[in-house]
């Protein structure tokens, strides 16, 4: 058996970990490029959305390097992503792939059952010491995205954060323990310390709402996070991967409190869940206003359901409460350069509103 999954941000290191712990030989799919989308597109339904198209790009890179398990996410409600699964595989059937396909859904107990498919052997005490392990590598690598999110518009020498997160990355792959995990944590800190940064520097802030897989994915967003940084924009993503997990797969106490918190927010809008993270999309704009961001921007697919009707909903939402919002959906026809131009009128705006009414000339 040797196993495979698909990229967004972070996440292939965190699997490689989990899987390679049950003692699964681990085919992580090769970086995504151009060809990756160029070939998931060519194989997909013409209207289906960008994320359908480049994890079939990943599967079918990663099978033609040996992989013959797929491990894919599940789901269920309105968004078209409980279908992927069932989809592709068949997709990838009628071209001739042989494999086997394993569709976990988002349930803390469906994940455990499904696994000791991986790890027949394994006791539910080794299974729960691999996901402790991948777990503390999932929450390092976020929180240290976090405190880069802060430091790269106020870096005084360009790319020494970017520097410190290819070494975190590094590093924490290689891992083979939370002992290891800890140290790297402890090695980060004294890094992140030293980066030198800029006195008197007040950057703009920004929150990134919208779907989850082209907010964490720096192929799909066209680095959105370095790009606003280089403009003197400080990004908030308001979903990370550690994020999705404590909410919908532990469900954490906080974080059911907190998605009523945010429905209560979101119901003047829209009153009801739309699926993927639509309705998030909406209270967020109102909460960010209320912390004091200066704007937002919403990611998401072309075609995304949940998020195309956000998007149609967010500009009374921005007028309400008056708070910017910049709306860029991507697919595979997306240019960097008609991104970057979009996103330089958008912090020029930003800067224009934050000078005193009397500089405003």
């Amino acid at each position: 058996m040797i196993v495979t999954f698909p990229h967004m941000g972070t996440l292939s290191i965190v699997l490689k970990s989990l899987f390679s712990q049950l003692g699964c030989q681990v085919l992580v799919p090769p970086p995504m490029t151009r060809h990756t989308m160029e070939l998931g597109t060519q194989f997909s339904p013409e209207t289906v959305c960008l994320p359908f198209k480049m994890t079939l790009g990943n599967f079918m890179e990663a099978l033609e390097q040996g992989a013959d398990t797929i491990v894919t996410c599940g789901g269920c409600g309105p968004c078209r992503l409980g279908y992927y699964a069932a989809v592709q595989q068949k997709i990838l059937a009628e071209r001739g792939y042989r494999f086997t396909m394993i569709a976990i859904e988002p349930n803390l107990i469906h994940v455990y059952k499904q696994l000791k498919y991986f790890a027949p052997q394994k006791s539910w005490r080794e299974i729960y010491h691999a996901f402790r392990l991948a777990g503390a590598k999932m929450n390092l690598l976020d929180d240290v995205q976090r405190e880069l999110a802060v430091i790269r518009p106020r870096e005084m020498k360009s790319g020494s954060a970017e520097r410190v997160w290819r070494q975190t990355v590094a590093a924490v792959d290689l891992a083979e323990s939370c002992q290891s995990v800890q140290a790297i944590r402890a090695e980060l800190l004294e890094k992140l310390q030293a980066i030198e940064l800029a006195q008197g520097v007040s950057p703009l802030r920004v929150a990134v709402v919208g779907e989850i897989y082209v907010m964490l994915e720096p192929f799909i967003n066209q680095n959105l996070e370095q790009c606003l940084a280089g403009m003197g924009v400080e990004t908030s993503k308001t979903m990370l991967l550690s994020d999705y997990v404590r909410g919908h797969l532990l469900r954490r106490r906080s974080y059911v409190e907190m998605f009523k918190q945010l429905s209560a927010m979101a119901a003047p809008y829209l009153g009801h869940y739309v699926g993927g993270h639509g309705l998030k999309s909406i209270a967020y704009t109102i909460l960010k206003k209320q912390q004091d961001y200066d704007g937002i921007i919403q990611v998401y697919p072309f075609t995304c359901m949940p998020e195309v009707i956000a998007k149609n909903i967010l500009p009374k939402v921005s007028q309400d409460v008056d708070m910017p919002v910049l709306t860029l959906a991507y697919d595979e026809q997306t240019g960097e350069a008609g991104i970057r131009t979009r996103l330089e009128a958008f912090v020029d705006l930003l800067r224009y509103r934050s000078k005193p009414a009397a500089a405003r000339v």
